[in-house]
């Protein structure tokens, strides 16, 4: 597997696929490939982990973003779409998937206050096998 490519989905595909959800979304804040993917530990029936941060999800229930992101991503891609504001806020509350992509994902695509998050949660969290421990420094 290249630079460029994640268990067979191409980055360039990927960000075609993300074009097709900015024109619906209002904007793409932020792509983010975690996981296994991101780890390089993928396995034979493994698929892509990406989480989409766009304030475009506000107000669509999580079925419609499901729907909206299976339109535009092709198999073997499982993404999660979140506000900024549920991100950040998924990060206060130590949530072990937006830990997990913040500061172990590979950025594909990135705000400046995205990436701003990402370094408040490194300096907030640390990693112990599959739990992240409070560091005990603020933000």
């Amino acid at each position: 597997m290249g630079k460029r490519e994640a268990r067979g989905v191409r980055i360039e595909d990927l960000m075609d696929a993300i074009k097709g959800l900015e024109s619906e979304l209002g904007g793409v804040e932020a792509v983010i490939i975690y996981g296994s993917a991101a780890r390089g530990g993928m396995g034979v029936w493994s698929d892509v982990d990406i989480l989409i941060v766009s304030d475009g999800f506000r107000g669509l229930n999580l079925l419609d973003r499901i729907s909206l992101l299976m339109e535009h991503m092709q198999h073997p891609v499982e993404a999660l779409g979140y506000t900024y504001h549920e991100l950040a806020r998924m990060v206060d509350r130590a949530n072990a998937l937006a830990l997990n992509a913040l500061i172990d994902g590979r950025v594909v695509l990135a705000s400046r206050r995205v990436l701003e998050l990402r370094e408040r949660a490194s300096k907030m969290f640390r990693r112990r096998g599959r739990m992240w421990i409070p560091t005990g420094q603020s933000p």
